[in-house]
């Protein structure tokens, strides 16, 4: 007789192409995805699931209702936001990669750097490759998927590598560095395709159509041409970029510490469109017309011109993440699921939009990934708390 956890993988996979809508449970939700016409669903690829940033999964694939831990186990302490793909899940600690089975949370292998220690700042898997950015020397690493062993490596010219986006139609592996250089390289050997500078330390990237979107700590904002790295326009914004993502056309949305969040409109330049008093820390979810930050609160805005939605609980500085109708976000001490549309009610008066919370040991930090029927998350310990991993399944 099949498990509950192999009923609901089955059911999670069922087809759901770009534009096809599907109404399931509470709200009424219809997921829908704005990226890539046949975007790849079934995993979480890269840091904020896809190219456009979304943190969102139109598939269900994680669970909704009451959990239970599949596994957890004790890490070095999050260095950046987990990756699961192809049975595997990739976990950045301040240590080492630890790269373990999804399904039972036995390690496979690791990469720790020698010493001193490898820091990953971020990770991204494609065409059974894994790319890595670190503190150290070189900046960037590729490494087989399956062992773990060294394709090639690339050392910026001036200093660190931060940020990794795939573009695996191009193909293209971006990523910016510390002097405000954005790179362009080849996915299989690390040569570079262009490059191009921008104003301060690059935070995020995230692309649009046409855009190359970067974030940078200088508080700016540029949209490049993604096939050579020419500038298309430029925009200021009030601190440094801590959020980033983007809809196909509509330019990029954006969030600093504390906030605001704004719209930028890539059609008028970068000019802003709307901007509302609320940040979000890491990411955001972008779920349809829902843009849900996580700053203080869980919030739901429109993108169409920001207004509340409804607001959820208390959050740490930890990404949030949706799958199906689900949107999950993290507190100083627990993991919650919530209805993507607030659960019952009108405007922001909303009942039942939580529908469960599990606590962790230590504080979620980093950012959420959901994959595998799971949710993925990786907390920082102190004092009696130890810094953990967990994947939580549906019980």
């Amino acid at each position: 007789m099949p498990s509950r956890r192999q009923i609901l993988a089955g059911t999670g996979l069922a087809a759901l192409g770009a534009g096809v809508a599907v109404t399931r449970g509470t709200g009424g939700f219809e997921p829908y995805h704005d990226g890539e016409e046949e975007p790849d669903t079934t995993w979480w690829r890269q840091p904020t699931f896809d190219r456009i940033g979304s943190c969102y999964n139109p598939r269900s694939v994680g669970p909704r209702r009451e959990v239970a831990e599949r596994w957890s186990r004790e890490i070095p302490g999050p260095s950046a936001r987990p990756v699961v793909t192809d049975g595997r899940a990739y976990l950045p600690t301040a240590e080492a990669l630890l790269v373990v089975d999804a399904a039972t949370g036995e390690e496979l292998w690791r990469a720790d750097g020698g010493d001193p220690p490898m820091w990953p700042r971020s990770v991204a898997v494609f065409g059974g490759t894994v790319y890595l950015t670190q503190v150290g020397d070189p900046p960037l690493l590729a490494l087989d998927a399956e062992t773990g062993d060294e394709q090639w490596t690339f050392t910026a010219a001036e200093y660190g590598l931060r940020p990794l986006l795939v573009d695996h139609e191009r193909p293209s592996l971006y990523t910016g560095d510390g002097s405000g250089t954005v790179y362009a390289l080849d996915p299989a050997t690390g040569d570079v395709q262009w490059d191009a500078d921008v104003f301060g330390t690059v935070t995020a990237l995230v692309q649009s159509i046409p855009d190359l979107v970067v974030g940078t700590e200088a508080g700016e904002v540029y949209g490049l041409y993604p096939g050579d790295g020419r500038g298309l326009w430029r925009e200021g914004v009030s601190g440094p970029v801590d959020a980033l993502a983007t809809a196909n056309g509509r330019g990029a949305f954006v969030s600093t510490f504390g906030g605001p969040t704004v719209e930028l409109d890539g059609r008028r330049g970068g000019e802003p469109a709307w901007s509302t008093d609320v940040w979000s820390a890491d990411s955001f979810v972008v779920a349809g017309r829902n843009l849900f930050a996580a700053g203080h609160r869980l919030v739901d805005l429109d993108v169409r011109g920001g207004d509340r939605l409804w607001t959820g609980g208390a959050t740490a500085q930890c990404g949030p993440a949706a799958a199906g109708d689900t949107v999950y976000a993290a507190s100083e001490t627990h993991v919650t699921g919530y209805a993507v549309r607030g659960g019952l009610g009108v405007g922001g008066l909303r009942v039942d939009a939580r529908r469960w919370s599990h606590p962790v040991e230590g504080r979620p930090e980093q950012g959420l990934a959901v994959a595998d029927g799971a949710v993925f998350v990786l907390t920082e310990g102190g004092g009696d708390d130890r810094s953990m991993a967990y994947a939580l399944e549906e019980a």
